[in-house]
This record gives structure tokens, C-alpha cells and sequence, in this order.
């Protein structure tokens, strides 16, 4: 009886309570709870005598300290002719340390002391930070002191972060949505702009330790420097250690760097632009256009009608474009003020290469729809939910906040900033927001700029007007200036091929209808040496096939003359286009094309003179592709008259420079001359062994080996 009584009461209060709370069903029924007031912790400021201003905020959650400092510069005040620059400063500022703390040294103490110090460099500002356990506060402090002030820019880690920036050149076309965001705002800004400029080799080989030194000396002063630190301290005890290792840094006396407006000249106004990338399945799709600053009275209005337009899932290019017509797999939209200059307002879709214009056009005509009439009342009141909750998470820690307070200081807005954005959102109404789409969603003031495979797309994007191709190929290093030819030159030069042709087969290379190989290749690697086997055939036509045994499992690759293709598993896949440019230029450099072809019209031919190779003499033989402009130096033993070895422009691993080829030992097949073992170097370094452990002639390799399967 008790059991069944207490059961009574448990189901009667159940029901009571669902009779007390309505259950939502929809997302249109939730009704949430008003927001509450945001209550930003205020931080200690001052200012030191040498100019530095600095934030303390105390947080005794956790035993530790942290800080984040500010420096007026930017990759935007390097030299044009020098990009990359800015950030191989801030990187070797603390990889190679200072004269009494060399970078290695430097590692091995902060590791033993878990404690973290970093340097950074973005656009419009350099940053440097301190993470550490409260008890190492003064080290890391120390620290950080000596390596603003002191960097010493050892040549060595100069050299590792120029490779370092080389690869990332080297790897920039492999992400399509990279390609797409980078290429829209170069088009936007214009590709000479300090707001869209990118590294090139052409940049990054002048810069010299010089640059980095002088880089330093106008940019890094305490006057430039905004200092955040946040943590577990006392603030008074935490301002005398700033002081003691921060405050004896002298005033630099330099003018601050200006902030560097935007050329409209350099940019595009309005157009639609291509950028054709045959490896992909589907299409990035984007509008842009200039846009205002954070301190422009339709900010806040500005900030809402994007929101709507393409904020999130329950934005007008979601519901329209992905849920009603089903083309994006992504969709957004997004004004990015600008805090010193004009920021940008774009949008984007994503979709199959087959509804590419399909989306396109969905995409204008919802943007085109936000200057037809105000928005509805839930479309504002969902859009200031989102905002302002989205919001809370920029202050949601003691670090966010003091950030944000350095951010403004140093952009010259005021400290409350934070706090009137909330204000300024909820006090948006539906005119402000179709004033604000009347003014900058004209379809005329944007670009639009399309990533995708065009012979797949639904239709062409000539149905919209004249397009503009975008070429987003890398241009290779220019390597070693060699004098033009002569007469004398290229008379020089055919006769010491002549002869080293005639020492490596004569007659039988000419009648070489293709060949096979094997070879062990060894790389020389940061993580060790790693070895591989190649089997390889290869036709006079210029076609190959090879075969590469790695430690992840085997893969082929395949060049058909004009394009090239990869394999892995069950997996084939064509090259990009980078790849075949590659290929191409692979097949003009081999030894055994050249000697076939350098005495045929379309080469030019010049001597370039006494050089060394390792520790032999040689004479150098410049042979260049007038139609690809693709160019090799062949070396010739001064005492011998025989090839051994090359240079060329060229990549090994993803890492570009100056390739140097020197042949170590020749084998004989059938009375011609190959090279059985070579040592392989990268811009001086070596990189590479090979050892041809077998060589064959090849007479009659059908053309279907070297076409891609199906």
C-alpha cells in the first residue's frame, strides 16, 4: 500500500509539472531568457616611462601567469620587393634567440621550466607572448625582455625559415578553399596591395640578415609596445616586475609605423573572375566587396543584415540555398570591418560542379533580396539572439577580455567599447538594416569569383558577362643569372656536347626509343633518412611510368605527354596542374633528351664557363627550351670532356631552390652511358642518393603504359 501510494504521488507531480511547462516541439517556440548584463572585468592601466603601455588583471583560478604583448608593425611595412620578411622576423626572433640565450640553448630551459614564449607576426600588428606557471614568472619575463630587445638572427635559422616559407609556397594550391579565400581578396585588393601581397621565391631569397636587423630597429621600441598580463599575481608586486624587466628598455626614438591605406588602384571594382582547377568535383562560389570600419555608424546594422543574410542555419542563403533547393553543402555571409582601414563584406556557397551556376544565380537573387523590404520581426530577433549570445564567448575568460581591451587601445577605440556593441546591436531596427542592404548590397560593386572545374559546370560563366581567368600558377626561382648567348657561346657549348654525347653512346642515343630503370633513392629528412624503390619506364617521346615503393605502401605515377596521373590502392587521380607543368619540365631536362635535341632548331645553346662541382673543375653548358622557357646547365669534366653532372631550377619533397645533380659513378647498358649513383643537393644542402641498380633499353613500350587507367 505505501509503495502504490508513493507511486500516486510521484505521477500526480509528474503531471504537474508537465501541466506547468510547455514542452516546445519547434525552434520557433523556445523562448529563452533575457541576456544578462555583461560585467567586464576592469584592468589595472599605466603607462611606463620608456612609452609601453601595460594592463594587469588579476585571475587566481589557476597558479599561473600569462601574457600577450602588441607591437605596432605589421607585414604591411615590409618592402614589396622583400614579402616575407615581417615574418621571418618575428620567427627568428625566437628560434634563434639572443648572443647570451642562443634559440637551441633558449629551448632546452623553457622546456625544462614549462614555460612557453612566443613571437608572431600578422598583417597589421607583430605579437609576443608569456605562458607560465606563477612561480616562473620572473624568468619568462626576463626572458621575453632580452629577446624583444635582443634578437641575435643566427644565419642558420634565417636559412630554416626561408625553406620553411619556400615549402609553404611550394604547397599553396593544395587546399581549393584556400586558393579561392586567398585569390578573392587578391583580386578585391589587388595581388600588389600589403593587404592581399603573398610570399614568392622572388621575395624571400633577397632578404638577408641586414633586413631582419633593420626591421627590428624601426618596428620594435617599448613606444610601439602594448602589454596585456593576466593571471595569478599580486598587481603590485606584478607591475614592479614589468618595470624592472620591461621598464629598462630604452626608448627606440623612431616614428611609429603609418598605417598603410588601400590603393583602389591596384584592386578590381566589379567583374567576375575564374580560377580553373581540374583535380576538384565541386565549385567555391564567392561575392566581395569593399566594406566599412567598426567605428562607422551602420556598423552595428551592417553586422545584423549579414547576419540574416548568411549567418547560420537559420539565415536567408541557408534556408533558400541548401534546405529549399538543396545546391550548398555550405553557405555564409560576412561583413569583416575593417579597425584602421576598410574591412570587406562577402559571401560564399559551395556546391557539386554541376549546379555551379545553378547556385550562383541563388546566391544573387537572395542578396538581392534583402534591399527588397525590411527583414520580418523574427528574422531580426533570431539574428540579435545569435549575435549577442555568439558575443559572450569574446569575453568568456580573463584573457579574451584583456585582448580585446589591447586590441582597442591599440586601434585607438575607446575602452567600452565591448560594452556598446551589445548596446548598439539591440538598438538595430528593421529600416536601419534595410538601409544598411540598400548600401552595400548593390550588385554592381561586387566580385564575384569562381573556383571550380568548368567543363562539368551546368552552364559557363560567360552567361554573365566578360570573365577574367585567374592564374594562380607559382612562379619558380629565377636561379643564377646567366649571361645571353653569343655566337662564340653557342659554338663553345654544341662542341662540349658534341663530345660528351659521343663519350655516353653517340650514335646509339640518337637511335634511343626509351628505356627502364630501377633505383634505391634515399632523402635526407628532419625526422632521418628515408628510403624508397623506383622501377621506371620511360619512352624518347617523353612519356613515363614509375612505380615508387614507400614505407606507407606502394603508389604509381604516369605521364602521357601532356598530363599526368597518380595511383595509390584502388584510388587514381589526375595531377594538378602544377604537377604537369613539372613533368613537362622534367622530361626537357633529362640528359638523354638533351644530347638527342640541343643541336635542333627551338634550343639555344651558350657555355657559361669554368665552375665547380664538389671538388672537380668543370665547364658549365646553359641548354634552354626556347617554347617553355625551361632551362638546364649541364656540367663538363675540363679534363675529361665527360657529363658529370647538372643544375636546374626545380623542387625535391615539396621544398624548391636550385637543384644540383653530381654524378658519382656511370653504368654501361648495350654501350651507353647512365649515371649508376648520383648525390642530389637543395639550394647547398644535400637532400638525395641515388643508386641505378638496373638499366635497360626499352624498344617498343606500347602507349597504353603510360596512359592513365581507367
Amino acid at each position: 500500500m505505501r509503495t502504490f501510494t508513493k507511486s500516486l504521488i510521484l505521477a500526480t507531480a509528474i503531471a504537474v509539472s508537465h501541466a506547468q511547462v510547455k514542452v516546445a516541439n519547434r525552434h520557433t517556440d523556445i523562448v529563452y531568457p533575457k541576456l544578462n548584463d555583461v560585467r567586464v572585468p576592469v584592468p589595472q592601466r599605466f603607462v611606463l616611462a620608456n612609452g609601453m603601455t601595460v594592463f594587469l588583471l588579476e585571475d587566481h583560478e589557476l597558479p599561473k601567469v600569462q601574457a600577450s604583448a602588441i607591437i605596432r608593425t605589421g607585414s604591411r611595412n615590409e618592402p614589396a620587393a622583400k614579402v616575407g620578411l615581417a615574418d621571418i622576423v618575428a620567427d627568428v626572433m625566437r628560434s634563434g634567440g639572443t648572443a647570451t640565450r642562443p634559440g637551441d640553448k633558449l629551448d632546452d630551459e623553457l622546456d625544462r621550466l614549462a614555460v612557453s614564449v612566443e613571437t608572431g607576426m600578422a598583417r597589421s600588428s607583430g605579437s609576443a607572448s608569456i605562458l607560465c606557471l606563477k612561480e616562473d614568472a620572473e624568468r619568462a619575463f626576463t626572458i621575453l625582455a632580452d629577446i624583444l630587445q635582443n634578437p641575435a638572427f643566427p644565419q642558420d635559422k634565417i636559412d630554416l625559415a626561408k625553406e620553411q616559407l619556400r615549402a609553404g609556397i611550394e604547397r599553396r594550391n593544395d587546399n581549393a578553399m584556400a586558393i579561392h579565400g586567398r585569390e578573392m581578396r587578391r583580386v578585391l585588393f589587388g595581388k600588389n596591395s600589403p593587404y592581399a601581397r603573398i610570399e614568392e621565391y622572388a621575395t624571400i631569397d633577397p632578404i638577408k640578415r641586414e633586413d631582419l636587423a633593420e626591421f627590428h630597429k624601426n618596428n620594435y621600441q617599448p613606444e610601439n609596445v602594448i602589454l596585456g598580463v593576466w593571471g595569478d599575481f599580486n598587481s603590485a608586486q606584478m607591475k614592479a616586475l614589468v618595470e624592472k624587466t620591461l621598464g629598462a628598455w630604452p626608448k627606440g626614438g623612431k616614428p611609429k609605423p603609418p598605417v598603410v591605406p588601400i590603393d583602389p588602384s591596384l584592386g578590381s571594382k566589379t567583374g567576375v573572375f575564374f580560377i580553373e582547377k581540374e583535380d576538384v568535383n565541386q565549385s567555391s562560389i564567392g561575392m566581395i566587396r569593399m566594406a566599412g570600419k567598426q567605428n562607422d555608424p551602420d556598423y552595428y546594422a551592417s553586422v545584423v543584415m549579414a547576419d540574416v543574410l548568411g549567418g547560420g542555419f537559420a539565415s536567408r542563403m541557408f534556408n533558400k540555398i541548401r534546405t529549399d533547393m538543396g545546391l550548398a553543402y555550405a553557405s555564409s555571409a560576412n561583413y569583416a570591418a575593417g579597425m584602421d582601414i576598410s574591412g570587406t563584406l562577402s559571401t560564399f556557397v559551395g556546391t557539386k560542379s554541376e549546379t555551379t551556376m545553378k547556385a550562383l544565380e541563388a546566391m544573387r537573387s537572395v542578396v538581392q533580396s534583402m534591399t527588397a523590404g525590411e527583414v520580418t520581426d523574427e528574422e531580426l530577433r533570431l539574428s540579435k539572439e545569435s549575435i549577442l549570445k555568439g558575443a559572450a564567448f569574446d569575453y568568456a575568460s580573463t584573457g579574451q577580455v584583456v585582448n580585446r581591451l589591447m586590441s582597442y587601445e591599440y586601434y585607438g577605440y575607446p575602452p567600452d567599447t565591448l560594452q556598446r556593441f551589445r548596446a548598439g546591436i539591440e538598438k538595430v531596427t528593421k529600416a536601419d538594416v534595410l538601409a544598411a542592404a540598400k548600401k552595400w548590397l548593390k550588385p554592381e560593386e561586387f566580385i564575384t569569383v569562381v573556383l571550380g572545374k568548368s567543363k562539368d559546370f551546368d552552364e559557363q560563366l560567360a552567361k554573365l558577362g566578360p570573365v577574367t581567368n585567374v592564374d594562380v600558377s607559382i612562379p619558380q626561382p629565377e636561379g643564377p643569372k646567366t649571361e645571353a648567348a653569343t655566337p662564340q657561346s653557342a659554338e663553345q657549348g654544341k662542341a662540349m656536347l658534341a663530345k660528351a654525347k659521343a663519350l655516353a653512346g653517340g650514335p646509339k642515343i640518337d637511335a634511343l626509343k626509351g628505356m627502364s630503370s630501377k633505383s634505391k633513392i634515399k632523402f635526407s629528412t628532419p625526422q632521418g633518412d628515408m628510403e624508397i624503390g623506383q622501377q621506371m619506364t620511360a619512352s624518347a617521346e617523353g612519356k613515363m611510368v614509375a612505380t615508387i615503393s614507400t614505407p606507407q605502401g606502394e603508389m604509381v605515377q604516369g605521364f602521357d605527354g601532356e598530363k599526368g596521373w597518380m595511383k595509390m590502392g584502388d584510388k587514381t587521380q589526375d595531377a594538378p596542374a602544377p604537377s604537369n607543368a613539372q613533368m613537362k619540365q622534367t622530361v626537357i631536362r633529362d640528359v638523354l633528351r638533351v644530347f638527342q635535341n640541343f643541336d635542333k632548331p627551338g634550343y639555344t645553346v651558350s657555355a657559361t664557363g669554368a665552375q665547380k662541382l664538389g671538388d672537380k673543375e668543370v665547364q658549365g653548358v646553359a641548354v634552354t627550351h626556347d617554347a617553355s622557357k625551361t632551362s638546364v646547365t649541364l656540367f663538363i669534366d675540363s679534363a675529361t670532356g665527360k657529363l658529370i653532372g647538372r643544375t636546374y631550377q626545380g623542387s625535391i619533397m615539396g621544398q624548391a631552390g636550385t637543384v644540383v645533380e653530381e654524378i658519382k659513378s656511370f653504368g654501361d647498358a648495350d654501350g651507353i652511358q647512365y649515371p649508376k649513383q648520383l648525390a642530389v643537393s637543395l639550394n647547398g644542402k644535400p637532400v638525395m642518393q641515388v643508386e641505378v641498380t638496373e638499366w635497360n633499353l626499352a624498344q617498343d613500350t606500347p602507349a597504353s603504359a603510360f596512359a592513365k587507367p581507367q
